[in-house]
């Protein structure tokens, strides 16, 4: 069975859940996704937020 795919909007709602529960599965239960699934993209969602910030902070 294939799964839709992740979305831009949802990485960044799998980001905030998670800030905000603090756990994978909860995310993924809030989500009908796998916890694989939210871990994998929290923590691309996290190095990419973190890549911005370090050329941000590059630039000044």
């Amino acid at each position: 069975m294939r799964h839709k795919k992740v979305t831009q909007q949802e990485k960044e709602k799998m980001w905030k859940l998670y800030q905000e529960l603090g756990s994978y599965t909860k995310v993924a239960k809030k989500l009908h996704r796998n916890p694989a699934t939210v871990s994998r993209h929290v923590h691309e969602y996290e190095a990419a937020v973190n890549a911005a910030s370090v050329i941000l902070n590059a630039q000044i």
